[in-house]
């Protein structure tokens, strides 16, 4: 399993979202510029120029949160983890793989041939793994579940 490899996957998959979300943001923005030549004259307009100032705070918003995970990210040891801990890919017996990683959405990433989970630690399943070793078991929709191997 390579941590590297799974951790630079996410990054790229973040960035590419920021990327995106710069985009949307500008145009929203855009949409909210009144010029000093016209002025929103009925309250229609004035109530679409509104909504595109909410949309473009929701926006930042979320954008100043993903560059947030891609710096908590950088700064992850990508390490051997001995525990299910922020920064560590989780194997289970199952054969399907997890790791937990600032901003994990549950997004399956394809990485080197093998299909990993990115989950963030609030995520119900990275809560349940939480501090777990190489071995232990744990309950999870009425599956007792294995861990294979912590990375």
């Amino acid at each position: 399993m390579n941590k590297l490899a799974i951790i630079g996957a996410w990054r790229s998959h973040l960035l590419d979202k920021i990327d995106d979300l710069s985009r949307v943001t500008d145009e929203a923005r855009a949409g909210t510029r009144v010029d000093g030549t016209h002025r929103p004259s009925n309250r229609g307009e004035r109530a679409a120029v509104t909504s595109q100032g909410y949309l473009t705070h929701g926006l930042t918003s979320r954008l100043a949160e993903l560059r947030r995970h891609v710096d908590l990210l950088e700064k992850i040891d990508p390490g051997p983890r001995e525990r299910a801990v922020l920064g560590s890919v989780v194997s289970l017996a199952n054969g399907e793989h997890y790791a937990l990683l600032p901003g994990g959405q549950g997004v399956r990433l394809e990485v080197d041939g093998t299909s990993v989970v990115i989950l963030s630690l609030s995520a119900p399943l990275a809560t349940a793994l939480q501090g777990l070793e190489t071995g232990d078991t744990f309950d999870w929709r009425d599956q007792e579940v294995e861990i294979a191997h912590i990375h």
